[in-house]
């Protein structure tokens, strides 16, 4: 569960905006805002019905400014009698924390149905905020004015942060107060936010656009590819970071292919858990998971389970642990959240609980996504490890696309298999991020980096995978460090990113491993099945195998620090707003 570094801004009206609370592309309970967006047509299954994501709790409730609303007849909406609004806080007391499905079930039962997809959108927009608020069990019929105002879309104030966060950097500058240190800056950019890419559009340094401008996008080929993935790009390759704008750093280059490497999947990932218990050991650290319940923090869970605790199995109560606390005696902490319990309840009851009750492991509370974005604060005692990388190993959310209706409609009509060229590319000329004019120029600009890759780059699989593990690679590795202000090579350190080896990497470049990350392109269920493998070995949970979809699992921190903080250079120098500093000479 990592957060996400605010908001991309989307390069023209015509495309879906993104939510500034997560960084997606508006949908599900925020259909009715895209409706009065005009911002196309709505995301939407096969069968017509709207796409709402599987843990409606992760949702984002709030659709941010700077969006202008152009003025349309408001719709109204049905009436609402007291008895329906004794029944919703009734159905969320009693099911709120299993999801919306669970509340509609609940009202189902009660006899309170509304059959028409409005009405279920309001009441799940209701609801989803109800299952976190405080105090509910005093709430009655006297509150459905506050139910009412909660479902129109404007759940509080809109979020002013941006220009807040602006004028009170301008206004410290003109202050008496301390300013800041002069800095050296580095040769180059490691990490950059969205904000960046606002100033490199704006005439005026006080007053950056909402949206990217078409000039920039599609005169900066590298901005614009990273207005298509919504998140900030360094080519690990450094083809295409060369006629950038930014002038960037590559931490981390993508490794040659080594036409030896012949590990299995299980043994990279027992051999990785291995070295991080020697690692935790070694250090006298004590070993600290963040579990969220999907595909890539169950599988590291598990794997470090199975190097903690070889013998033990959730499906055979005669095993004991073998490793327990005279291997490792500062034992695990698995940090979740009430959201990971909801994504996968079976392994917090029959693994996590079992572990926690017999003293093997310990359970803490990750309450929100402020406490995960100051994970540096964490005592230095601590070796945190995260599920980052997975999705890099294994392809793209983007690949989502394929299955559900959204601007990527080439995707959508042709599939997976269809040649990149048809889909890809042609997302990109729909979308307005590359130019016709410009194809002939982009397409030589972007096929070196195509032939670079270790595999035979032909579908738009195969693209969208090469393009996350090659350029989305760095900002994931360090996006939980875009909010500190001040770094070190040593904060670095204390997060490991599970996936983030060599090894992993090469097990991607196999052919055979790369065919089987998505064994069939027609069925979303069957995305990263090796890692979904490896768990079954675990649990024999045949279930979670057989339906279990890739879910997002970023939230978004809303603070100041997300509209003033522009990157992170190859220093460790974090660049803020209106901060001073000095080139060398």
């Amino acid at each position: 569960m990592m957060w996400c570094s605010g908001q991309w801004p989307v390069p023209r009206r015509s495309l879906h905006p993104t939510c500034l609370m997560c960084g997606r592309l508006v949908c599900g309970p925020h259909k009715q805002m895209v409706q009065q967006l005009d911002a196309g047509p709505v995301r939407r299954l096969h069968d017509g019905t709207p796409f709402l994501r599987l843990n409606p709790s992760r949702m984002c409730r709030r659709i941010s400014s700077p969006w202008s609303l152009p003025e349309q007849e408001v719709t109204e909406h049905p009436a609402w009698a007291e008895a329906e609004t004794d029944a919703l806080i009734a159905a969320v007391k009693s099911a709120g924390h299993m999801g919306w499905p669970a509340v509609r079930q609940h009202l189902e039962t009660s006899g309170f149905v509304r059959t028409d997809a409005q009405c279920q959108v309001q009441w799940r927009q209701i609801a989803d905020p109800l299952c976190r608020m405080d105090g509910l069990d005093k709430m009655g019929p006297q509150d459905g004015t506050r139910l009412r105002e909660t479902g129109d879309g404007n759940v509080g104030e809109r979020w002013q942060w941006r220009d807040q966060a602006i004028m009170a950097e301008i206004q410290e500058l003109h202050s008496d107060s301390e300013r800041p240190a002069s800095q050296e800056l580095g040769g180059g950019l490691i990490v950059w936010t969205p904000l960046l890419s606002c100033y490199l559009s704006s005439t005026s340094i006080c007053h950056p656009p909402s949206v990217l401008l078409p000039d920039t996008i599609q005169e900066d080929f590298l901005i614009g590819l990273s207005a298509f993935f919504r998140t900030p790009m360094t080519d690990r390759t450094g083809l295409l970071n060369k006629d950038c704008s930014l002038r960037l750093t590559v931490l981390e280059p993508v490794p040659d292919r080594d036409h030896s490497f012949c590990k299995s999947l299980a043994a990279v990932m027992d051999a990785r858990a291995a070295y991080l218990v020697s690692r935790a050991q070694s250090r006298g650290c004590q070993l600290e998971v963040l579990w969220s319940g999907g595909i890539d923090s169950t599988s590291l869970l598990v794997a470090m389970l199975r190097a903690l605790y070889p013998g033990w199995r959730p499906w055979n109560s005669d095993t004991g642990f073998e490793g327990d606390k005279k291997h490792h005696p500062a034992g695990m902490i698995v940090r979740c959240s009430a959201d990971s319990i909801v994504e996968y309840p079976w392994f917090h009851e029959n693994v996590l609980l079992p572990l926690h009750e017999a003293g093997a492991i310990t359970i803490e509370p990750l309450a929100d996504a402020e406490e995960v974005s100051k994970l540096w604060e964490a005592p230095s005692s601590r070796m945190t490890i995260t599920g980052e990388c997975g999705d890099q190993i294994f392809g793209s959310q983007l690949l989502e696309a394929a299955f559900v209706k959204s601007e990527l409609t080439a995707l959508y009509e042709h599939g997976l298999d269809a040649p990149w060229q048809d889909t890809v590319l042609h997302a990109l000329l729909d979308m307005g991020i590359v130019r016709p004019d410009y194809k002939e120029r982009w397409l030589h600009w972007f096929r070196p980096f195509v032939e670079k890759c270790p595999l035979r780059i032909v579908s738009a699989f195969d693209l969208l995978w090469w393009l996350n593990v090659a350029c989305k690679w760095q900002t994931v590795c360090l996006r939980l460090f875009q909010r500190r202000p001040r770094l070190c090579w040593a904060d670095l350190d204390r997060i490991v990113h599970f996936f983030q080896t060599e090894d992993f990497q090469q097990w991607s470049f196999v052919p055979e491993n790369h065919a089987a990350k998505m064994p069939d392109h027609r069925k979303w269920s069957t995305y990263k099945q090796p890692l979904k493998e490896y768990i079954l070995d675990f649990t024999q949970d045949k279930e979670y195998f057989e339906k279990k979809l890739k879910a997002g699992s970023l939230c978004q921190v809303n603070d100041a620090s997300r509209f003033v903080i522009l990157g992170i250079d190859d220093k460790l120098n974090v660049l803020r707003f209106g901060q001073t500093c000095c080139l060398p000479v």
